[in-house]
C-alpha cells in the first residue's frame, strides 16, 4: 500500500521562487517519488509566463489562478488581496476536482491556505498535514548593535512585529481564525512544527491541535558532505562563508558589523575572508555598509550561485546571524558539509546547534557577540575541525532527508490507514534531537 499512496503537497509559492520552504518541498517530492510515492506539487502560479503544467527536477508541478494572480503586483493593494484571495479559492476548486488524484494532502505552510484545503478536506475526507514554518517576532525593525551612524542603519518599514505563518490568517478575522480551527480539528489534521520554539508559537495562537507533531527540516547528507578533496583546511581556514536572502530578518547588517570588529582584533595583515552567498532587496545597502565600515576589501557579495555546496567548500566555517527564523536550511547543509557553524539563539538554530559541542549560538542583534564566536574559531582551526566534524555527525544521524522522509512516511500510512486520524504520535526520539 505505501508504494501506491497518492500524495500532493500545496504550497504557496514554488520554483522558480526560492526560499526554504520551496527547496524542502521539492526535496520531499523527488525523495517520496523515488520510493514509489506518486508524489505531485500544486502550486499558485504568479506569474503567467510561467507553464500551467511542468516537471521539475522530475516532480510533476500543477500551478493554478495564472490569469488572476499574474501581473496583481501593479493592482492597488486592496485588489492585489482580493486576486489572492480568490487565487486561493481556485487553488481550493482545483484540489476539489482532482480528489480522485490524490489520497493525502500535504499543506506546506498554515497560512491562508489552510483554510480552503481544509475546506476540500473535509468536502473529500481527505487525512491532511499542514506545516509551521515560520513564526512571529517582535521587533523595532532598527538595527540595535552598537555602531549608531546611520550609514550603518537599514532602511526598514519600522514595524513592530513580523506575524508568522498565521499572521495573514487572523488579519482576515476571529470568524475565519475560529472555522479554520473548527475544520483542522473535525478532519483531525496533523499539524507539524519544526522547531521546539514553534510549538509555544501554536499553543500563543491556540492551534496546537491534537496529534501536533515537531519534525524539523532534513538535508541532502550525499550532495550536502564534507569536502574530500586535497585542498588543506588550513587554507580555507581563514574564510567565513555566509549563505543567506539579502533581507532584514536575515541579520547580515548585524554581520557585518561583527566582521568588521573580527577584522580589528585579527593580527594584520589578515588574510581572512567573509563570503557572503545570496541576494536580495538590501544588497545595495549592505554592500554601502561594507564601504562605509572600512571592510569592503574582506567582503565579497558572492550573488545568487546554484552550486551551494562548491561555495561552502570555499570556507572553513559558517556563520547564520538571522533575527529570526523557523528551520534553517542553510545551517543544516553548512553542517551537513562539516563546517563549525556560529549562529544566532533563533527558532530552529537553538535545536540544531549544542552550544560549545558542535558550533557557537550567539544572542541575535549582538553583533560583539558574533564577532566573539568567530574569533573564537579563526583562532582555534583544531576547536573548529571538532566541531565540524560533530556538526555532520550531528546532522546524519536526526536531520538527514532520508531519516526525515522515514518519519513521514509513516506518518503518511498511519492517516491513510484511519481516514484522517493519528493512532499515536511517533516517539521524539525518533523524530529530533534537542540540546540537553
Amino acid at each position: 500500500m505505501a508504494g501506491n499512496l497518492r500524495i500532493y503537497i500545496a504550497i504557496s509559492t514554488f520554483l522558480p521562487l526560492i526560499g526554504g520552504a520551496e527547496k524542502q518541498a521539492l526535496a520531499q517530492a523527488q525523495n517520496l517519488r523515488e520510493r514509489g510515492f506518486e508524489t505531485a506539487v500544486i502550486t499558485l502560479r504568479h506569474e503567467r509566463a510561467w507553464p500551467p503544467r511542468e516537471v521539475v527536477e522530475g516532480v510533476p508541478v500543477i500551478r493554478v489562478a495564472g490569469m488572476l494572480l499574474g501581473g496583481r503586483e501593479k493592482l492597488p493593494k486592496l485588489l492585489k488581496k482580493l486576486s489572492y484571495l480568490i487565487g486561493l479559492l481556485v487553488m481550493g476548486w482545483t484540489l476539489w476536482r482532482h480528489r480522485r488524484r490524490y489520497d493525502i494532502l500535504h499543506v506546506y505552510q498554515l497560512n491562508l491556505l489552510a483554510l480552503p484545503t481544509a475546506l476540500v478536506c473535509r468536502l473529500t475526507n481527505k487525512p491532511m498535514i499542514i506545516a509551521v514554518r515560520s513564526t512571529s517576532v517582535v521587533t523595532s525593525l532598527h538595527n540595535k548593535g552598537s555602531f549608531d551612524a546611520p550609514a550603518l542603519r537599514l532602511q526598514t518599514n519600522g514595524q513592530s512585529e513580523v506575524g508568522g505563518d498565521l499572521a495573514a490568517l487572523e488579519a482576515l478575522g476571529e470568524p475565519a481564525v475560529r472555522f479554520t480551527r473548527f475544520l483542522l480539528q473535525h478532519i483531525h489534521a496533523v499539524v507539524i512544527v519544526l522547531s521546539s520554539r514553534m510549538m509555544n508559537y501554536v499553543a500563543r495562537h491556540d492551534f496546537n491541535l491534537p496529534g501536533t507533531q515537531l519534525i524539523p527540516n532534513g538535508v541532502d547528507v550525499s550532495r550536502f558532505s564534507p569536502l574530500h578533496e586535497t585542498t588543506s583546511f588550513q587554507e580555507r581556514a581563514q574564510i567565513v562563508v555566509c549563505v543567506s536572502k539579502l533581507r532584514y530578518e536575515k541579520g547580515i547588517d548585524v554581520l557585518l558589523q561583527a566582521w568588521s570588529l573580527v577584522q580589528k582584533q585579527l593580527h594584520q595583515p589578515s588574510h581572512a575572508k567573509l563570503i557572503v552567498v545570496g541576494d536580495g532587496p538590501m544588497r545595495a545597502q549592505l554592500e554601502d555598509m561594507a564601504q562605509a565600515l572600512g571592510i569592503a576589501d574582506s567582503v565579497e557579495f558572492a550573488g545568487l550561485q546554484s552550486d551551494i555546496p562548491a561555495q561552502l567548500y570555499r570556507g572553513g566555517l559558517a556563520v547564520l546571524p538571522s533575527r529570526w527564523e523557523g528551520m534553517p536550511n542553510a545551517l543544516l547543509e553548512a553542517m551537513a558539509c562539516g563546517l563549525p557553524c556560529v549562529a544566532t539563539r533563533v527558532s530552529g538554530s537553538e535545536d540544531i546547534i549544542q552550544h560549545g559541542v558542535n558550533g557557537l549560538l550567539v544572542e541575535s542583534e549582538d553583533c560583539q557577540g558574533m564577532a566573539h564566536g568567530l574569533l573564537t574559531l579563526l583562532y582555534d582551526p583544531a576547536l573548529a575541525l571538532k566541531y565540524g566534524h560533530v556538526a555532520r555527525e550531528t546532522v546524519e544521524k536526526y536531520y538527514s532527508l532520508e531519516h526525515i522522509t522515514d518519519i513521514y512516511v509513516k506518518l503518511y500510512q498511519r492517516i491513510a490507514g484511519r481516514g484522517g486520524s493519528v493512532t499515536g504520535e511517533i516517539a521524539s526520539s525518533e523524530i529530533y534531537h534537542l540540546p540537553t
